[in-house]
């Protein structure tokens, strides 16, 4: 599995190239892939001392899913600081949703059978912008809503709502899609499960 994730990361980072993620900027606010790598073996080792043998390039792969996150990140913050991003397609792959009324982006990708290539979380921590989640609710098998208070630099908290689900096989679909609410309105956990649903501190994975 780890094979796959370096190929679909590998075509990924190589359809972004080398600026498409802002990795300067990233690396100056949030230290960079070194820091990231390090921060990363460091939590999968707490779990398992086994994990020495494999955590340093699971780490490295999952630095290329902040990567491949970035532009999605930087129009993220824009949005927060009044410049809401262009409805359509960002890098032929998402689709971009605003709401300039409502003051929300929301960001789309799926595909058939591949692993989800973005980690827009790390992403926004990397340039600074502190999110804390709020709460997870499991959906189903692999299927998550998450929440989050993102606090960047400067500015104003806003919330961030991702849904995610991973293929269960090869010729089932996957989505990754973020909301961005810059109305200055963040949610509770009680407000979160206010429709009956579970939510709980964390992802269970």
């Amino acid at each position: 599995m780890r094979q796959l994730v370096s190929a679909v990361l590998g075509l990924a980072l190589a359809a972004c190239g080398p600026g498409a993620g802002g990795g300067n900027e990233a690396a100056a606010q949030g230290g960079g892939e070194a820091a990231f790598v390090e921060s990363c073996v460091a939590r999968y080792v707490a779990q398992s001392e086994q994990a020495r043998q494999w955590a340093p390039e699971q780490c490295a792969q999952e630095w290329g899913l902040v990567v491949t996150a970035g532009p999605m990140a930087e129009a993220i913050l824009a949005g927060a600081n009044g410049t809401m991003p262009a409805a359509g397609r960002m890098n032929g792959n998402i689709d971009v949703e605003v709401d300039s009324g409502a003051r929300t982006a929301v960001f789309s990708w799926g595909a058939v059978g591949e692993l989800i290539p973005y980690d827009v979380v790390s992403a926004l921590e990397q340039r600074g912008a502190a999110p804390a989640m709020i709460g997870c609710s499991q959906v189903g098998v692999g299927e998550f809503s998450s929440a989050y208070r993102v606090a960047p630099q400067g500015g104003t908290p806003f919330q961030v709502s991702i849904y995610r689900r991973e293929a269960p096989t090869g010729d089932a679909w996957s989505f990754y899609t973020v909301t961005a609410d810059f109305s200055g309105r963040i949610q509770t956990r009680a407000q979160l499960a206010s429709d009956g649903s579970t939510w709980t501190d964390a992802c269970a994975y």
